[in-house]
């Protein structure tokens, strides 16, 4: 429709009647409020977080329309340290080389091997990465 109105909302390269410029899932008005592009429409955080955001491979929680993430063959972790992490020495990996085995993520071969080099065991947190559904790498 053709906007007459003096006021309108100018987001994304367009114009939107105010009416308009609502969620694509749940119709909210988005005026004034944060929102993530889904198939050309808006959406609000809270859709998007719940339906669309990808779960964080080592913790398990939606990586949200704010947080930075990273992706490693098709897998997603939130982009912090705790996540993106060596599943055995817990070395943080932005930034580095990595190496993956059985759909987990070492930073190096000898941690993939299950040689860390400032214990023979790993630690407990350990499981988290283990019981993260994900396909052999």
């Amino acid at each position: 429709q053709l906007i007459f109105m003096e006021e309108c909302i100018e987001a994304e390269g367009r114009r939107w009647h105010l009416e308009h410029f609502c969620c694509l899932e749940c119709d909210e008005p988005l005026r004034g409020q944060r929102y993530v592009m889904r198939s050309g429409r808006p959406c609000c955080r809270g859709c998007f977080e719940s339906l669309f955001a990808e779960p964080c491979q080592a913790c398990g929680d939606p990586i949200g329309a704010d947080s930075e993430e990273v992706t490693h063959q098709g897998l997603h972790w939130h982009a912090r340290a705790a996540c993106f992490c060596c599943s055995l020495c817990r070395a943080p990996l932005r930034g580095q080389p990595l190496t993956c085995r059985r759909g987990r993520l070492f930073c190096s071969d000898t941690c993939s091997r299950g040689q860390d080099a400032s214990s023979s065991a790993s630690d407990s947190s350990d499981s988290a990465f283990a019981s993260a559904p994900s396909p052999d790498c």
